[in-house]
């Protein structure tokens, strides 16, 4: 029985986009953030999502936070062009990738279908890792990055 091998799959192209950024962010001791857009399949029984596109707005962020700023969200719905918000991702610059428990409450808040997932990237250790909540609890998930046949 073929079943998928992970929850996760990103694009290269994504996680090289998101990594710039937060790459650059973290160059000023900030934190960033984006969402992830794609989409969602049912395998088995099993939910797992394709992530295809990473945008990105204005940030409010502090070394150890981030948000979208009020006037990212418009810029945002203009950047969906009929994708399907898949998950998010953030930086944690020098401190590992969790969710921490903002990061799940919001994970619970703003993202919580069966296929939704947070991606946290440390752009200075060079650590990537996928999360689900569940339970109120961060698990982390299984996720391949992918790239497209040239």
């Amino acid at each position: 029985m073929a079943v998928a091998l992970y929850d996760v799959y990103l694009s290269a192209d994504v996680v090289e986009k998101a990594q710039t950024h937060f790459r650059t962010a973290a160059s000023r001791g900030k934190e960033a953030m984006g969402l992830l857009l794609g989409s969602a399949f049912v395998w088995n029984g099993n939910p797992y999502a394709v992530a295809e596109r990473y945008v990105t707005a204005s940030n409010d962020a502090t070394a150890v936070s981030v948000r979208f700023s009020r006037e990212a969200f418009s810029d945002l719905s203009k950047k969906l062009n009929g994708f399907r918000v898949v998950g998010w991702t953030h930086s944690h610059p020098d401190y590992g990738c969790f969710l921490s428990s903002t990061d799940v409450a919001t994970q619970e808040s703003f993202f919580s279908e069966d296929f939704h997932f947070a991606f946290v990237v440390d752009p200075v250790r060079g650590e990537k890792k996928c999360f689900k909540v569940r339970n109120g609890q961060s698990v982390p998930v299984g996720f391949a990055v992918i790239r497209r046949k040239r």
